[in-house]
């Protein structure tokens, strides 16, 4: 029997098995064969291709890497996020003074209105920061944290306004507002539509420290990660899973694979966590009478915006030489995003043998819908991709001559499979304090959750904080 079992394969859940198994418990990781990366063809493609932040110096998820030993022999570097429109480009560096007179270069006459927003966003940041490090980014269930956030309130009340008045000057301004929210959109897990200030405030804060490009590719950190696991003890179990039982004892039952269809392998645990990217948190909060409050809490946080990504082959020729590993290119910029809009490229650096082909590049098209490609038919999100196409030639008119590789129906299949695990934004109703939705507590004393859905309003980050505290709920419990 084991101490605790992981179902999952996304930050949250890694960093939760990582975390047991160094503390000496005997932990099983079920990925599901839930793939980190798609190769093909001499190419290399993350699944996920949205920017990770996080490796300045002091961040959580910096200090969890090098606590484990495995951050990567050439740590990456902060790279420009640029932003591309008709007539208008704009890097910004994550840093707030070179950002700000970037802006003022293409904007000169807003200087004083872009100087003020920034000053405030630094302020609000800061002050998000402090909440975060006194654990008010969740939600409360004792007396005393109600109390430790009632006496914040007012001063979150206040913070929010100076920064609303700030951000709702700027966006007057609507390719400044655009700006605003590319960066909401690649580093949280929110609508930029029905983000609250106070989320807003720490996602653009984040960008202020930079987003980070990782050249050989998330995938080979996340199976650092594995390693890490197994070299403590750790199991790991592609087979998928059949049925889930939640008693006193956790019994995971996995879909036998054809040479043992008499046989369903079956594995018991004293505590399960389960990542709020797995389909089987919906099934099972529909089958089990004890997730009645939670199925209503999880109802509120509602999918609001679903990536599809185009995964291309081409040649060196079509990149421009200035242009770096990720850009958001807007044509249209009185249109939303969602309407295939905004799109977010990312691109392997040149002479990257482990991601392509000599003298090529991979390249992921990203844009968004509003609905969910897995009930979408394949017509509908081929005719989204060929409008990426299209949209995109304005920056790069020589893409559709120099492209070497191109599946559609892959893409269009892993749009559909992979949909929760590919930068999914949601919207929720009555946010407690706009930063998190769900707390890691189920009804169940040995069932927690981990995830991209309990703090989305601190993107990354947030996964990462989910999987830290799954891992001490579970260690808590013995």
């Amino acid at each position: 029997m084991y101490d605790t079992i992981v179902l999952g394969n996304d930050p949250g859940s890694l960093v939760a098995a990582v975390t047991l198994a160094n503390q000496g418990k005997k932990t099983l990781l079920l990925t599901e064969d839930t793939p980190l990366c798609y190769s093909e063809s001499g190419y290399t493609f993350d699944i996920d291709p949205f920017p990770w932040s996080g490796f300045n110096r002091g961040n959580l998820f910096k200090q969890f890497l090098s606590h484990s030993g495995i951050l990567p022999e050439e740590p990456p570097l902060p790279s420009p996020l640029q932003i591309i429109f008709q007539k208008h480009r704009i890097d910004l560096y994550g840093m707030m003074e070179r950002d700000i007179r970037e802006i003022e270069r293409e904007f000169p006459d807003k200087a004083s209105g872009i100087a003020g927003f920034y000053n405030s966003l630094s302020r609000s940041g800061q002050f998000v920061s402090g909440l975060i490090d006194k654990g008010l980014h969740l939600r409360p269930e004792k007396l005393k944290e109600h109390l430790r956030l009632l006496v914040t309130l007012p001063f979150i009340g206040l913070r929010k306004r100076d920064f609303t008045a700030k951000l709702k000057a700027l966006q007057q301004v609507s390719t400044l507002g655009k700006v605003m929210e590319a960066q909401i959109l690649l580093l949280s897990h929110l609508d930029p539509h029905t983000i609250s200030p106070i989320a807003a405030a720490r996602t653009l804060s984040t960008a202020l420290q930079g987003v980070f490009h990782h050249r050989e590719g998330k995938h080979l950190l996340m199976g650092r990660l594995k390693k890490k696991f197994e070299a403590d003890g750790g199991v790991i179990d592609e087979n998928p899973v059949s049925t889930l039982e939640m008693e006193r004892v956790i019994k995971v039952n996995l879909q036998p694979v054809e040479a043992q269809e008499d046989s369903i392998p079956t594995i018991y645990g004293r505590n399960i966590i389960i990542s709020t990217y797995c389909d089987k948190l919906s099934s099972l909060m529909e089958g089990n009478r004890a997730f009645g409050s939670l199925r209503k809490r999880y109802g509120r946080i509602q999918p609001s915006l679903y990536p599809v990504t185009l995964h291309l082959g081409v040649y060196d020729r079509c990149i421009p030489e200035k242009m770096g590993p990720y850009v958001v290119v807007i044509s249209d910029e009185t249109k939303p995003a969602e309407e295939g809009n905004f799109l977010f490229l990312e691109t392997s650096e040149p002479g990257n043998l482990l991601r392509a082909p000599e003298g090529k590049r991979a390249l992921s098209l990203t844009s968004f819908v509003k609905n969910a490609p897995a009930e979408a038919e394949e017509n509908t999100l081929q005719a989204v991709m060929e409008d990426m196409l299209k949209n995109v030639r304005f920056f790069l008119p020589f893409l559709g001559e120099n492209i070497d590789f191109i599946n559609l129906q892959e893409s269009i299949r892993i749009s559909k499979r992979y949909q929760k695990t590919r930068g999914l934004k949601y919207k929720a109703k009555n946010p407690l304090n706009g930063l998190s939705f769900l707390s890691g507590k189920t009804p169940l004393k040995n069932v927690y959750l981990t995830g991209n859905a309990l703090i989305p309003g601190l993107g990354f980050e947030g996964e990462i904080i989910s999987g830290i505290n799954a891992a001490r709920l579970a260690t808590e419990r013995g």
